[in-house]
């Protein structure tokens, strides 16, 4: 079958049209990437050759046009920091604003870590410990693949039962099934293969051009002989002697088949998205599954796995990202931030150091969580990294990096992203089957994405370039008075730590409105299939 669709690709004109269109895209990409490294070699080498430029100057002139003591109480307003008068008051929003905590912020210290009778020393940067990141990323491995292997079988136990005694055939075809005779319980209860509910390719192979996949279009209890046994030759199935099992195998037959084109569907979009970079592609989304509540035998044994690291992920973002820094909001308990902030550097650098031994290892083994295509580690790996990094730098301001601030950041990033990871795992089940309800959850997953992700990600990214500028350099007039400086640079903004956040945040602005454009495509899939229900409803 791969031999057959391979030659079916490599002789139409739409695959001749997509190489060329890689090839184009591909020196694009290359000429971009050329000029970029050129420039910034050209700017690295005038600030080597030359001191640092003097932006005081346009810094004055700014300020005369903006407001900047404004712009403070501005921030002030998200509660992320104090303005004057909260500082006359006494608060300074989380923010420890003493000689003692700023002198601790990126310092190195040592002390003891006791566990009974047995110490060792403990090396800290600020607050962060390569210790203990170290023993939360042994604990995140273990957990995570413990997690993916129960959700495997959990999956499996509801979704994937069949018992050939209990199935029936139908005496009339097709098979009268009034409204309201077949509900949510009965489906819940009863999760077993049925053939009946199965179709065949009308064409061999199928077509199956990019975007929308079809369903296949002859029932199987209406299919005639000849096309059963067509097919299944087509499949490379010896046909069984009974007619009734002929028929249930060429069901089986069916779904592996359409495993295989969703595959390889999804799979190609992947690698010409992610790898190739290729822009305008078809959005690929899958037909309704045969078998809602047997779901799971339709996936293919790669795209299964990718549905529990969904899963399992979002759970991670829910209550690592989002139930215990709102918990410790509302209890300013220490040991819950410090939780949450190893806890999450663990979890996504496990899954990172995973897609570097996919890669390294000759066997192809993968160990990630997420389970992702290859392709998409371009995008994966670049956001962990710089995930953990925006993390691990927090700990390492110690205690000069308000804890309360950073428990926002958490939440905002996290709900949201674990909205989506759940949003892609839906529609990969049987909620397809219910084209509304899908259609609001969707709805749902997109206006978090704006709210949290352009509404809410603008004066938060603008928030933290103002907070770093400040924070590396010196105070506002207002904290300097008193007797307070910040890190003390003299050009913030080219101090390491303010570069290091002005480059996050813009791959993250980035990775953000990429996340928004793949869930509106959801929403307009979502959206297509609730129109065609409506219409099926009104004939």
């Amino acid at each position: 079958l791969p031999t057959r669709l391979d030659a079916m690709a490599s002789t139409s004109q739409f695959s001749i049209g997509a190489k060329s269109m890689s090839s184009v895209s591909s020196r694009a990409t290359t000429a971009t990437a050329a000029a970029a490294a050129a420039a910034s070699a050209i700017v690295v080498a005038s600030l080597v050759a030359a001191p640092p430029p003097d932006f005081s100057a346009a810094l004055t002139a700014l300020q005369s046009v903006f407001d900047i003591d404004r712009f403070d109480r501005f921030i002030a307003l998200f509660g992320v920091w104090p303005n004057k008068e909260m500082v006359l008051a006494g608060d300074y929003a989380g923010w420890c604003i003493t000689t003692q905590c700023l002198d601790q912020a990126f310092q190195l210290s040592r002390s003891e870590l006791r566990l009974g009778s047995f110490s060792i020393s403990e090396a800290f940067v600020g607050d962060f410990s390569p210790v203990r990141y170290a023993f939360s990323l042994l604990v995140a491995a273990f957990l995570g693949n413990f997690f993916m292997w129960t959700t495997g079988i959990i999956a499996r136990l509801l979704f994937t039962h069949f018992d050939a005694s209990k199935c029936s055939l139908p005496s009339q075809l097709p098979w009268p099934d009034p409204p309201g005779q077949s509900g949510i319980i009965a489906r819940l209860l009863f999760t077993h293969f049925d053939a009946s509910k199965c179709s065949l390719p009308s064409q061999l192979p199928w077509p199956d051009p990019p975007g929308q996949s079809q369903p296949f279009d002859v029932p199987v209890m209406e299919a005639s002989e000849e096309q059963v046994a067509r097919f299944l030759a087509f499949r490379g199935v010896a046909p069984p002697a009974s007619d009734a099992a002929r028929r249930e195998t060429a069901a089986r037959e069916a779904m592996a088949y359409m495993q295989e084109l969703w595959d390889a569907k999804h799979s190609g979009w992947c690698h010409k998205r992610y790898a190739l970079n290729e822009k305008g592609l078809a959005f690929p989304y899958r037909t309704p599954f045969m078998n809602d509540w047997n779901f799971v035998n339709e996936h293919s044994p790669s795209l299964a796995t990718v549905g529990f690291g969904q899963v399992v992920f979002a759970l991670e973002h829910f209550l690592v990202g989002t139930a215990l820094p709102l918990l410790y909001l509302f209890r300013r308990d220490d040991s819950i931030f410090y939780f949450v902030m190893y806890a999450d550097m663990a979890w996504e650098t496990y899954d990172m150091l995973a897609m570097f031994y996919r890669r390294l290892s000759p066997t192809g083994a993968d160990y990630t969580i997420s389970r992702y295509n290859k392709a998409i580690d371009n995008v994966m790996v670049p956001h962990h990294i710089f995930g953990v990094g925006f993390e691990m730098m927090a700990l390492m301001a110690g205690p000069g990096i308000s804890k309360a601030f950073m428990a926002q950041v958490l939440i905002t990033n996290h709900f949201s992203g674990g909205m989506m990871l759940l949003a892609m795992a839906v529609h990969q089940t049987p909620a397809m089957s219910w084209p509304k309800a899908l259609l609001n959850f969707q709805r749902l997953v997109l206006g978090s994405l704006y709210a949290t992700r352009i509404v809410w990600w603008g004066p938060m990214s603008v928030a933290c370039l103002r907070l770093t500028y400040i924070y590396t350099g010196d105070f506002p007039d207002y904290i300097a008075s008193l007797g307070l400086r910040g890190l003390g640079y003299e050009y913030p903004l080219l101090s390491p730590i303010f570069l290091a956040v002005f480059v996050l945040l813009v791959f993250y602005t980035h990775f953000n409105l990429d996340l928004v454009q793949v869930n509106k495509k959801l929403l307009r899939k979502a959206e297509g299939r609730a129109a065609a229900a409506a219409r099926g409803r009104g004939m």
